[in-house]
């Protein structure tokens, strides 16, 4: 949670210097909207605070970017400065943490020489400065994690750790996507992907990608400004790539939320000299409104996506009630599923405190031991299952031996029509006590009232839909089984859940 809340913060300060420098540049219209459309959206507030190279480097390119857009009054020197801060910033950057960032480094300095904001030295001294710094980094700590020099590295940089012992991760990724072209063995994407499903997912709010070229058409000077070329060179040389995901072209986000904020700007300064700019201006913060409730929507959907997570929580309960009467050490074997949706080295590594017991002393803890094998032949081995005590899985009839299910875990899986009279099921992982005291009208608290949200739409189900609804489809995803001997239940089925 410490770490988490680190990098939560960390993505909010890069956010809040590039509002200051929106404001700075546009004027506090534009970076009051740029605030409300940017924490509006899902995804770039949802995946802040996430251990991944992309949210390192998008905290650290949304930083660069408050340094590159110009500010008035600025002394062209100390600009010339912050645009070199910017380079340098990129340049690190797509070192050590995400090098598809080079790309787009290459087109910011390309636009700066054009526009004649720079000089060419200037460029190259800034990237020499961010890449030995960069290098240093990324050559240190990298090959020392990745143990580089012994044999049990699992991948190396190649020339590079023959002849030194030392690795260059990015490099070596660059090396396998981009030049074997091995990336579409993580799956493939058509060329347009990112300009047709990622770009409007990423931005959320459907007004965005009206403004955005209202913005440029009234503000002629942000074309060359504040990036948009740059933007969407990048995000069109990535395209070549056969696989794609959206966190590979999040960075860019800040930058488009900024055009479309701009637009926006435009349009609410002349709300009083049109009816169509004054109904223009009342759909701007309608959309907003809807964004935020689509992104809480989505919050609430995001919470039942790591099933696996939920089942090693549960895992932990079972363990320490049935610590008290065993003191063996459990072996657990996950599956690969589990694995995917939230069984986190956080939660395999701490160890349990069982409560004393005759067995345990109050000073005893449970060191468990997990399993995650892969391999077919060895799980159809009956012998692989002999020593394995408890199983999380996802398919339940593919374990091998006697073994009981103790517990469940439902997720999401889909959407689906309610019907007048059927009723929507709610919140599975806050236990049957908050169910019934919500059903009793003492649940309280926010999530009493997510949940009416939920179920009715507070209201709106009866009054507007005549007793319709659309939700989502819950069933059960993960299951927490143990050797036969303790008590266990028979089970399977599917719940639902309104959104």
């Amino acid at each position: 949670m410490l770490v988490r809340g680190v990098m939560g913060v960390l993505s909010a300060l890069s956010l809040s210097l590039f509002t200051r420098a929106v404001r700075q540049s546009y004027g506090p219209t534009t970076a009051v909207l740029y605030t409300l459309f940017q924490l509006s959206q899902f995804h770039l507030p949802y995946y802040s605070s996430r251990l991944l190279p992309n949210t390192f480097a998008l905290i650290l390119s949304t930083t660069a970017f408050s340094f590159l857009l110009p500010a008035p009054g600025t002394p062209s020197r100390l600009q010339v400065g912050y645009y070199k801060v910017g380079i340098y910033i990129l340049t690190l950057t797509s070192i050590v943490f995400r090098s598809e960032l080079a790309i787009l480094l290459a087109f910011v300095s390309l636009q700066l020489l054009l526009t004649r904001r720079i000089h060419l030295g200037s460029v190259v001294a800034a990237g020499v400065a961010g890449g030995i710094i960069g290098l240093g980094i990324t050559l240190g700590i990298d090959s020392y994690f990745w143990q580089s020099y012994t044999p049990a590295a699992p991948f190396n940089t190649p020339l590079l750790t023959a002849k030194t012992g030392l690795i260059w991760p990015e490099l070596s990724g660059f090396l396998y996507n981009a030049i074997e072209n091995k990336s579409s063995d993580w799956g493939t994407s058509p060329w347009h992907y990112y300009f047709t499903s990622s770009l409007p997912k990423l931005l959320l709010n459907p007004l965005l990608l009206l403004l955005i070229p209202t913005g440029i058409y009234n503000s002629p000077r942000i074309v060359t400004e504040a990036y948009i070329l740059p933007a969407l060179g990048f995000v069109g040389v990535y395209s070549v790539l056969p696989h794609k995901e959206w966190r590979f072209i999040v960075y860019i986000v800040p930058i488009l939320t900024l055009y479309a904020s701009v637009g926006g700007a435009w349009v609410l300064n002349r709300r009083s000299k049109s009816p169509i700019y004054a109904l223009t201006s009342l759909a701007i913060i309608f959309s907003i409104l809807l964004a935020t409730l689509a992104s809480a929507s989505m919050l609430l959907i995001s919470s039942y996506n790591y099933p696996g997570g939920q089942g090693i929580n549960k895992l932990h309960h079972h363990i320490l009630t049935s610590s008290l009467s065993s003191p063996t050490l459990p072996k657990v074997h996950l599956d690969t599923l589990t694995c995917m949706t939230g069984a986190t080295r956080f939660l395999q590594d701490a160890p349990l405190y069982p409560s004393p017991s005759p067995h345990t002393s109050a000073a005893a803890k449970l060191k468990i031991t997990f399993d995650k094998t892969e391999n077919e032949t060895t799980l159809l081995t009956p012998s692989f299952w002999s020593d394995i005590e408890w199983v999380v899985t996802s398919s339940p009839p593919r374990i091998i031996g006697k073994y009981e299910i103790v517990d469940s875990v439902t997720g999401w899986a889909g959407i689906r029509v309610y019907r007048p009279g059927e009723k929507v099921w709610l919140f599975e992982a806050t236990g049957v006590e908050e169910r019934e005291a919500g059903e009793s009208g003492n649940g309280g608290g926010a999530r009493s009232w997510i949940g009416r949200g939920v179920e009715d739409g507070w209201g709106v189900r009866d009054l507007l839909l005549r007793g319709w609804w659309v939700g989502a489809r819950m069933k059960e995803l993960v299951w927490v089984l143990r050797k036969q001997g303790g008590e266990g239940r028979k089970g399977g089925g599917e719940g639902e859940a309104g959104v």
